[in-house]
């Protein structure tokens, strides 16, 4: 058996990736990457993602709700910016992106493309377009190959 070294720092994180939504486990995962983002000096990346399933079937095939609602939640990461901002983040990013499934998305294409060492989400949503969000978390989990910090309230 190997011998424990209590001498061992805390790995610190240089680009924190966070997904955000709009329920209260999205903010409380925002609110605690900023605190690791202070807590390190780190880059936070704020993302949010338009999952294209969670419009019905008719405001799919509506160009002017996809924009509406695009436009809905580039505003919020505008908000979430400034927020991040004021609680004395000095270098925020934001990604905005669509697709199917916003845990691969944010493993598999967002992580890479800014170069994140820990992505940060909520646990579960029950409000908001990432209503899946639980099974999300659970593949960002396994799946990730950087550090993932799972926020629940």
């Amino acid at each position: 058996m190997a011998e424990l070294s209590l001498d061992i720092e805390p790995k610190q994180f240089k680009r924190i990736l966070v997904g955000v939504d709009e329920s209260e486990q999205g903010y409380y995962a925002l609110t605690n990457a900023i605190h690791q983002a202070r807590e390190d000096d780190s880059q936070l990346i704020i993302a949010t993602i338009l999952e294209m399933g969670d419009l019905s079937a008719i405001d799919a095939l509506h160009l002017d709700v996809i924009k509406e609602k695009r436009a809905e939640l580039e505003a919020n990461l505008v908000k979430y910016a400034n927020y991040a901002k004021e609680r004395g983040v000095s270098h925020v990013e934001t990604v905005f992106d669509d697709g199917a499934k916003a845990g691969e998305i944010l493993v598999d294409e967002i992580s890479p493309r800014v170069e994140a060492d820990l992505i940060v989400v909520g646990a579960h949503s029950h409000e908001g377009f990432w209503s899946s969000i639980g099974s999300q978390a659970a593949y960002i989990a396994r799946n990730s190959k950087i550090s993932a910090l799972i926020v629940r309230q």
